[in-house]
C-alpha cells in the first residue's frame, strides 16, 4: 500500500528552524508516522495547485507577518478536503491573516508574549479520543503558548494549568507580563492540542514542539503520529 503523502511547511525565525528541528521532525513524520514527505521553506511560493496535490498539509512554520494569498491557499485547501496538522507556531504564523485565526480555531494572544520555556505537566482532558488514547498526564519542557477565542466547534484534547505555569519571565519586568499572569491564572484548562473541521477537511494544532528536547519527547511524537492516522482516517 502506498505511503501517503505529506508536504511539511516550515520555514521563518531561525529559532525554530535548525537543522536538529528539520532532522527530528521530518523523522517523525516520514518514519514513525509512515508519510512520503516533502519539506519546504517556501510558504510564500504555495498554491491551491501545488498544495492539493498531497493527502496531508503540515505547517509548522514561525512566520510573522505571511502573504495572506499562501495562507488563504492552504485554509482553502483544507475546506476541499486536505487535512491539516498544525505543529507549535502555526497559530502565530495565520494570526495577523484576515480569517486565519478563526480557519485555524484559535487565537495567539498579540497583548501578551507567550509564556516563559518551563517545565509543565501535560494534562489529557478527552482519553477516548483516538488522538490522545493511551497517553497519560506527562511532563515536558517547552515553549507555552496562550491559545484563546477558540470557537464552539474547537474540541481541545490536551493543555495544561495556567496556574502551574509560574516560571517568571527574563530581563526587566513589562507591564504585558503582569497581563499574562492574569490570563494564566485565570486559565486551569488552557489549550495546547486540539481538533476542529473546516469545511470538509480536519484540522489539528498540537502546540507543543519548540525545540529539540520536546521534538523528542515520546508523548509528543506518540500525539503527532496518532494525529495523523486520525487525520488521514
Amino acid at each position: 500500500m502506498p505511503r501517503a503523502t505529506a508536504l511539511l511547511i516550515a520555514g521563518g525565525a531561525d529559532y525554530h528552524n535548525t537543522p536538529e528541528h528539520y532532522e527530528l521532525l521530518a523523522g517523525l513524520l516520514a518514519g514513525p508516522a509512515g508519510l512520503n514527505l516533502t519539506v519546504t521553506d517556501d510558504l510564500e511560493a504555495q498554491t491551491e495547485e501545488t498544495l492539493r496535490r498531497y493527502d496531508l498539509l503540515v505547517l509548522s512554520a514561525t512566520i510573522g507577518r505571511p502573504a495572506t494569498e499562501p495562507v488563504h491557499a492552504l485554509f482553502q485547501t483544507v475546506r476541499r478536503g486536505t487535512p491539516l496538522l498544525g505543529i507549535h507556531a502555526a497559530p502565530y504564523t495565520v494570526r495577523e491573516v484576515e480569517g486565519g485565526p478563526q480557519a485555524i480555531g484559535s487565537a495567539y494572544i498579540k497583548r501578551f508574549p507567550h509564556l516563559p520555556y518551563q517545565e509543565i505537566t501535560i494534562r489529557i482532558f478527552d482519553r477516548t479520543h483516538p488522538i490522545t488514547a493511551g497517553v497519560e498526564d506527562f511532563r515536558i519542557t517547552d515553549e507555552l503558548y496562550c491559545l484563546e477565542d477558540l470557537g464552539p466547534e474547537v474540541h481541545v484534547l490536551a493543555g495544561y494549568d495556567g496556574r502551574e505555569a509560574n516560571a517568571p519571565y527574563r530581563g526587566e519586568p513589562r507591564p504585558q507580563h503582569a497581563e499574562a499572569h492574569t490570563w494564566r491564572m485565570q486559565q486551569p484548562r488552557a489549550p495546547l492540542v486540539y481538533v476542529k473541521t473546516l469545511g470538509a477537511g480536519k484540522i489539528l494544532v498540537n502546540a507543543l514542539g519548540h525545540d529539540g528536547a520536546a521534538l523528542r519527547h515520546p508523548a509528543f511524537r506518540r500525539l503527532v503520529v496518532q494525529g495523523i492516522q486520525w487525520l488521514l482516517a
